[in-house]
């Protein structure tokens, strides 16, 4: 697939094993890795994925065809198999297109890490992943990727590897810079804390109970889960 560098497969496969490149921890590696290897889609490139995009999330995944696809965008079918060799590969790349603007929030809230203390950085983080994973768009998207999960389960993992796995990986590493703070260890600690912020609010989505919440009420949420956390988890200063 044009969007991911086999580079980034390759810190995937570092970071499943337990084996980290020179100079930088594993966590640090999957981060960088997914970001600076990954190829800009040219323009025809990105017309073809908006087409895509628009017509998977209409028709689904089995219901959609690049022959039907092409007939009703006026996009030839040689122009959609000249960057992407069939259905499958065309759905990979939608979904790391997707998760692109979400994986440069996640790289922002890591930076800014630099500058917080670990309360800030906590809360920051959860912002980050809550307005995205809570849209109608991106939930739209993950019942498209886990309904095909069932029947091509690298569908699946493909998505887990750049989307909940990108998230693990940088919450981790914000752990790891304030290890001193906890006794449990930071890839133990990302889990938890993830789950803790984003298991309620993403079902209560899926439930159809409510809109997708502002920036305010979802930091009304993030700001008491981060307080609480803290105290179950961080030694009490």
């Amino acid at each position: 697939m044009s969007s991911v560098d086999p580079n980034g497969k390759e810190a995937l496969r570092r970071r499943e094993t337990g084996e980290r490149p020179a100079g930088l921890s594993g966590v640090a590696s999957l981060v960088r890795v997914l970001d600076e290897s990954r190829l800009k889609p040219k323009a025809k490139e990105q017309e073809v994925l908006d087409v895509a995009t628009e017509y998977f999330l209409q028709h689904g995944y089995r219901g959609a065809s690049i022959n039907a696809m092409a007939r009703s965008s006026g996009i030839s079918k040689e122009s959609i198999y000249r960057y992407f060799s069939s259905k499958k590969q065309l759905f990979e790349a939608v979904i790391c297109r997707e998760l692109a603007e979400y994986q440069a929030g996640v790289r922002r809230a890591l930076s800014a890490e630099k500058t917080m203390d670990l309360r800030e950085a906590l809360i920051n983080i959860a912002e980050t992943v809550l307005e995205v994973a809570t849209t109608d768009r991106t939930l739209a998207l993950r019942r498209l990727i886990f309904d095909e999960a069932r029947r091509s389960p690298d569908v699946g993992q493909h998505y887990y590897k750049i989307g909940p796995e990108y998230a693990f990986a940088a919450v981790e590493e914000i752990f790891r810079s304030h290890q001193s703070e906890s006794e449990f260890d930071p890839a133990i600690l990302s889990r938890h804390f993830l789950a803790l912020v984003a298991w309620r609010p993403i079902l209560e989505r899926e439930c159809a109970l409510g809109p997708a919440p502002t920036r305010a009420q979802i930091r009304a949420r993030v700001e008491p889960t981060v307080r609480d956390f803290m105290k179950a988890f961080l030694k009490s200063k």
